[in-house]
């Protein structure tokens, strides 16, 4: 056990570190939110979000995390929570799928994008700058393992509270009862040993917490520091997004068959940043690895609706409209300019009409996703 002090701009952090199946300094650093539900932020050095990733940790981030739930009974359903944990959580089922050699793992993400599709049900994430989260009926083949799930296992970068992942539990154990058990995994979890006895007391079920680093944490918040103003933000746009939201894990698939595409072509002799772009992170991330796997220097990360203060572990912030037409600010963070940026979009209609690629000098392409539900 040991114990660390993070200074940020608003305050400063104390850590207490249990147990770490990778060092803390390499999981993450520390920032400040442009936020002031919640002034402080982990950003994770493993996850391909607000920090240039290689490819290959991210992996070994997604396989460590999957042999902690390879072995749940199933049919067993992973959700990953949006928009930073889309790819960790697709990650993570696939990997499980391939150890254990499964056919029974069904893949959803929550989405913040609006379908004229049939709701399973909504949450909130109350601390957030978007608190709204949808997750819908999977495609009719895949309702069985939907609505009779042994297991459940939800997947986020990080546990503060548990309170947002137990908003979700509750919802489907109230849509399906016979759920026999539940697992809420993460990169970091920082519950207590009391709160961990509270949450699962609540759902009245057998409650694991797969985990790569374990503690706690207080925020001691600085009293000079003037709270930031969220930015503004259109929640409850009418828009729907049937036509651009092109990403099957929003309605389901069975992990496991995953089949790589004919990638499109990258330009030889350049260094690479592949990036995903909001929700949309598992398929470019799958590009990236591919490119690294086959020799070139790449490094993965993606846009993101959180608005992040520049300094701290936050060197840089480039700020840009969305890529669904919503007029919601969106970030590139801790852009290297000196690598050649890659902007990987869902679906072609986003190629001409978004400015990101324009605006930090990069290339804009497509990949047709591989694997449908059924």
């Amino acid at each position: 056990m040991r114990t660390l002090t993070l200074p940020i701009q608003a305050g400063r952090l104390i850590v207490t570190v249990r147990r770490e199946e990778w060092p803390l300094e390499r999981c993450l650093a520390c920032a400040t939110r442009q936020n002031p539900r919640r002034l402080y932020l982990f950003v994770s050095k493993v996850l391909g979000k607000h920090w240039p990733v290689r490819p290959t940790v991210m992996r070994e981030i997604h396989v460590l995390l999957a042999t902690k739930i390879a072995d749940l009974p199933g049919p067993l359903l992973v959700i990953g929570m949006a928009e930073t944990a889309t790819a960790l959580g697709r990650g993570v089922a696939e990997e499980a799928a391939l150890q254990a050699g499964r056919d029974d793992i069904l893949y959803l993400q929550t989405t913040r994008c609006r379908l004229s599709r049939p709701l399973a049900f909504q949450f909130d994430e109350c601390h957030s700058h978007a608190p709204d989260h949808a997750v819908y009926l999977p495609e009719r083949a895949l309702q069985p393992l939907f609505r009779t799930a042994r297991t459940l296992v939800l997947v986020d970068d990080e546990i503060s509270t548990g309170r947002t992942l137990m908003e979700l539990a509750r919802a489907y154990v109230a849509y399906n009862p016979g759920v026999e058990r539940i697992a809420l995994a993460c990169i970091t979890n920082w519950l207590s040993d009391a709160r961990r006895r509270e949450l699962a007391a609540s759902l009245e079920r057998p409650l694991r917490f797969p985990a790569l680093v374990e503690g706690e944490f207080h925020f001691e918040p600085d009293s000079a520091f003037p709270p930031p103003a969220l930015p503004q933000v259109a929640v409850g746009a009418a828009r729907r997004h049937d036509d651009l939201a092109a990403d099957p894990a929003r309605v389901g698939l069975v992990a496991g068959r995953w089949r790589s595409p004919r990638w499109p072509a990258c330009p030889r002799g350049r260094s690479l940043t592949i990036v995903g772009t909001g929700e949309y992170a598992y398929t470019p991330f799958r590009l990236a690895l591919a490119l690294e796997e086959d020799g070139w220097d790449v490094r993965f990360q993606s846009t993101t609706r959180s608005p992040i203060l520049v300094g701290d572990a936050i060197a840089s912030r480039r700020e840009f409209p969305d890529n669904y037409g919503d007029g919601i600010p969106n970030y590139l963070y801790n852009f290297d300019p000196d690598r050649l940026p890659v902007v990987v979009y869902e679906h072609p209609a986003m190629l001409a009409a978004h400015p990101l690629p324009g605006l930090i000098g990069g290339l804009a392409l497509t990949v047709e996703e591989p694997c449908r539900a059924s």
